[in-house]
């Protein structure tokens, strides 16, 4: 039965914590955030079978990826400004991909992080399908990849742009490709809701920061370990 429920239940819930943000828009109240606890609490409370919930939730889970595609339209609207930039916003997606790399594998182990636990956070700023895959390659926890590439991504969709402001970047350009290299598609589509300049930016720094991550990750570990 709760196979059949769970794609309208998700989609209610989402849609009754979006409304809650646009009354009280408080970053503890993020509407990704809020219905992901919402749902775990559920399962929780309620006993359910998360593979059954997995299964009926399905078409949201397909629709992942045209999703990131779809991200494409403010980029192709702002290819005039992106043009211009283009030799900065590459070097800005290449030092945060080698900056996360040296992170997860030099950072972390000072903390007591081990390699599969580095290897899994390496990509954590990597949009979700990416991200999973240069996990695998890696030869980290693919779940846990994916746990904490949504956790980036609702920090980023949350306080991102605030904290941005609050440390001086006041620039829309910076502040999308620094949200964009650091949140993926949940901080990118948080700041297309504010600003489409900003929004095209931080999807040109998605898109690079992936293709980036993709090719030099696997490399740069194969090299090192």
């Amino acid at each position: 039965m709760f196979l059949y429920l769970a794609l309208p239940l998700t989609i209610l819930v989402f849609f009754a914590c979006k409304y809650l943000y646009s009354v009280k828009p408080w970053a503890i109240l993020n509407p990704v955030l809020l219905s992901i606890l919402f749902l775990i609490l559920l399962h929780y409370l309620l006993g359910l079978d998360y593979s059954q919930y997995q299964k009926g939730a399905y078409p949201l889970t397909a629709l992942l990826e045209p999703a990131v595609v779809a991200l494409a339209l403010p980029l192709y609207l702002q290819l005039h400004l992106i043009k211009e930039k283009l030799n900065s916003i590459l070097l800005a997606c290449l030092l945060s991909v080698l900056v996360a790399f040296c992170c997860a594998f030099y950072v972390m182990p000072l903390l007591g992080a081990d390699l599969i636990t580095s290897a899994s956070l390496a990509a954590q700023s990597v949009t979700t399908p990416i991200a999973m895959e240069i996990s695998k390659s890696l030869q980290g926890i693919v779940s846990l990849t994916a746990a904490m590439v949504i956790f980036a991504g609702i920090i980023g969709a949350s306080v991102g742009l605030g904290f941005l402001k609050l440390v001086g970047v006041k620039n829309r350009q910076a502040q999308g490709i620094a949200i964009g290299c650091a949140s993926h598609a949940l901080g990118t589509a948080k700041v297309l809701e504010v600003d489409t300049v900003a929004g095209a930016f931080s999807s040109v720094a998605l898109i690079l920061c992936a293709i980036l991550s993709a090719l030099l990750m696997p490399l740069l570990y194969a090299f090192l370990f």
